[in-house]
């Protein structure tokens, strides 16, 4: 039998953001901390964020804008899906847009595991590419790491 010990805490050398962050049920801007993608080759991102003891995904689009329309949000990971419903597209500047949603901590695995293939939204379909599914991948896998850090007694 062999054992291997690893230390989660060395694998993630990311460091968290503070940003404000738009939460649609409060209808208010709140102080996050979060871990954010690079841009990607369209100008969007991915962030994700905590906020108290709640989890937040922000997708930065560039392409496929609907500003101030509401409708249902999926995600897709590889071959599983998330759908929030009643999503809001808000308008960052003339050419950006942003969409929040809140997310559990198991939806956080999944984004480690398979990343965001694409995400559709007023029924257009935005794909991401294979870089940034990796990119979004390990932004994932370094906030799960850093939200199931056991509490020290």
């Amino acid at each position: 039998m062999c054992f291997a010990i690893v230390d989660a805490q060395n694998t993630c050398e990311m460091g968290f953001v503070r940003d404000s962050l738009f939460v649609e049920k409060d209808n208010a801007f709140v102080g996050a901390d979060g871990l954010v993608t690079p841009q990607f080759k369209d100008g969007g991102q991915v962030k994700i964020f905590k906020v108290g003891n709640k989890y937040y995904l922000m997708l930065i689009c560039k392409s496929n804008l609907f500003f101030d329309i509401v409708n249902d949000l999926e995600i897709k990971s590889g071959t599983k899906s998330m759908v929030a419903k009643g999503i809001k597209q808000h308008q960052k500047d003339k050419y950006t847009g942003f969409l929040v949603v809140e997310i559990l901590k198991n939806y956080v695995a999944t984004l480690k595991d398979s990343g965001i293939t694409s995400y559709v939204f007023n029924t257009k379909e935005t794909m991401l590419g294979k870089n940034e599914v990796k990119e979004v991948k390990k932004i994932a896998n370094c906030f799960y790491q850093t939200i199931n850090v056991p509490n020290k007694k």
